[in-house]
């Protein structure tokens, strides 16, 4: 089996008690969900030697502060993913950037930089059954653009159904 490795940006409580209020919109809907884990996808590496990814995630992170995001939009990401778009600018970009200068070879086309097709993302809710469009047009009316903060990195092994977090670091 091929090993999978995401590195994800983890955001704060705060941030998250905001996403949740956009959720809310999934009871409009009669749609039961769990309590989100808020968090934008940094690289997902393919067929990656996991030892070796997190000593070198340990260095990346190395004297890294927590810093804001500012999320600007609210939208279908895919025609099953209804995301909160942050800017894509600042420390989200410039780490971005700097973790992605070794192994970005290991990443799939949409996390690799020299593919440039990474938007980041915070995914609200994922249906390959529901109408989405209306989905998204309730949680519209609740959006506003909001600032958010990211405080924490983590490692994590993508299995079948789930995934096992093998690291994890509270930036300072």
């Amino acid at each position: 089996m091929v090993n999978e490795v995401c590195a994800i940006w983890v955001l704060d409580e705060t941030t998250n008690q905001k996403l949740e209020m956009l959720r809310k919109a999934l009871e409009v809907f009669d749609i039961e969900y769990n309590p989100i884990y808020g968090h934008i996808t940094c690289a997902n590496f393919i067929d990656i030697d996991v030892e070796e990814i997190i000593q070198y995630t340990k260095k990346f992170v190395e004297g890294k502060e927590s810093f804001d995001i500012s999320c600007t939009a609210l939208g279908l990401l895919t025609t099953d993913c209804i995301a909160c778009i942050p800017s894509t600018s600042g420390k989200l970009l410039r780490y971005y950037e700097e973790y992605h200068q070794e192994y970005d070879s290991y990443c799939n086309k949409w996390t690799r930089a020299e593919s440039g097709l990474w938007l980041p993302h915070i995914s609200l809710y994922h249906s390959e059954t529901e109408n989405l469009g209306a989905i998204v047009g309730e949680m519209a009316k609740k959006f506003a653009q909001f600032s958010g903060k990211v405080v924490k990195m983590e490692l994590s092994i993508v299995n079948e159904n789930d995934f096992d977090i093998v690291y994890s670091h509270d930036l300072g």
